[in-house]
């Protein structure tokens, strides 16, 4: 299973931002579908039952999106619904790619319509030469070294992947810059106007 740095990191490629309270409130939605733990550890409900369903579904993310639309702070106007979005899709994705059982283990991504649970061993040899399981102070500690080393490759494979997309949306508007993901602030003044909404 991959862990929060893993996680973040990802989360982190996906803005241009350097703003600590950005890259502090994008960590902490990179994890957010892990929160289904409390109904596991907090109320003895079964793990397999529970654990990446709904809060790793593409409903999930949509909704968190669409919350965040209402609730976001004027401090944060720079992180977009959109970014909110892709960093929670990027965590089931990532679970994805660390899936040995998928039919135990996967993610159930299109939660309530089906309860499929999809997954690919991608990642599993990389963990399990680092470790078997998390749920202990070694393997804790391996899959955490394991997850440092994999920051970096994770990092870059989001910032290009925006990078991309950035650039297939201009060109597909005929546009000099793109602010889908890049928000206001990052490329000038008006620091509170949001990324959904596009230069004139």
């Amino acid at each position: 299973m991959a862990l929060p740095l893993a996680h973040t990191a990802l989360a982190l490629g996906m803005t241009r931002s350097r703003d600590p309270l950005i890259w502090i409130c994008l960590g902490l939605a990179s994890i957010v579908p892990d929160f289904d733990f409390i109904l596991v550890w907090g109320f003895g409900l079964p793990i397999e039952a529970y654990h990446r369903t709904f809060s790793h579904s593409l409903l999930f993310g949509a909704t968190m999106a669409l919350l965040w639309m209402v609730i976001r702070p004027i401090r944060l106007k720079a992180i977009s619904p959109v970014l909110i979005f892709a960093v929670l899709l990027s965590h089931s994705l990532v679970d994805m790619l660390c899936t040995a059982d998928a039919l135990d283990h996967g993610v159930v991504f299109f939660w309530p319509l089906s309860d499929y649970r999809m997954g690919w061993p991608i990642l599993v040899p990389l963990y399990l030469w680092f470790g078997t399981s998390p749920f202990s102070v070694t393997g804790a500690l391996r899959f955490t070294l394991l997850e440092m080393l994999l920051a970096a490759p994770l990092w870059f494979l989001a910032k290009s992947f925006r990078s991309g997309l950035m650039k297939c949306v201009e060109w597909l508007r005929g546009e000099e810059k793109s602010e889908i993901l890049t928000p206001k602030s990052e490329t000038g003044p008006n620091p509170g106007k949001s990324s959904l909404t596009p230069d004139p």
